[in-house]
């Protein structure tokens, strides 16, 4: 029976965790870097604390790992640091096409479809519902939101979150560390971090949280 170890103790963890058991794969640790938000549900549950700060004690050797954090910049840092396997947790009820290729760590939950000759990065979140369709490319840490839909030769780039039941036309391009805000629609490119809402979307700000303000 396949074994994985869990970063990351909250919500976003639960619905991890339900995706590994429906697939008979058995966690046996679970890491947490702050216990004041960790989950009710893992009462009872072995959480580390505090990896980030020792990270020369982290037992990064063993079975591989699953970075359950939704913040697309934390789940980033934990990956750079952590000399570990990933393991990628695909929900049985998603529809993933056999040319598509999905990335070391990537978790895809219920009713997702991902389909042909896309490419999804390392360490990506495709939520619930999430519709990809052919010819995307979807960078390492980036986040297709619950219900969001991508139509065909889609770029989004590193880093990038597209909200809940947001809609990018085909052929559009959208940077790195972008936020497209829930319900937008994304008609024309999309510069590096830049947050976009509205229908037809607009960009509000561009703020580039690598660079202090």
């Amino acid at each position: 029976m396949k074994k994985v170890r869990i970063y990351g103790a909250g919500g976003h963890s639960q619905v991890i965790r339900k995706v590994l058991e429906l697939n008979d794969i058995v966690v046996t640790d679970t890491y947490d870097d702050k216990p004041s938000t960790v989950h009710s549900a893992y009462q009872n549950t072995n959480i580390e604390t505090g990896a980030r700060d020792g990270k020369d004690a982290f037992p990064h050797e063993g079975d591989p790992v699953i970075i359950a954090v939704g913040n697309n910049l934390q789940r980033a840092e934990i990956a750079e640091f952590l000399k570990s396997t990933f393991e990628k947790a695909i929900h049985p009820s998603s529809i993933i096409a056999e040319s598509a290729i999905v990335g070391e760590g990537t978790v895809v939950f219920a009713g997702a479809i991902i389909q042909p000759n896309t490419t999804v990065g390392k360490h990506v979140i495709v939520n619930t519902a999430a519709s990809i369709d052919h010819d995307n490319s979807i960078g390492d840490y980036a986040h297709i939101s619950p219900k969001a839909a991508l139509c065909g030769h889609v770029e989004v780039g590193e880093g990038s979150h597209v909200g809940v039941g947001a809609v990018v036309i085909p052929k559009i391009k959208i940077g790195k560390w972008c936020t497209i805000g829930a319900g937008t629609v994304v008609i024309k490119d999309v510069p590096d971090y830049a947050t976009v809402v509205g229908n037809p979307g607009r960009i509000i700000k561009i703020n580039n949280p690598f660079v202090s303000q």
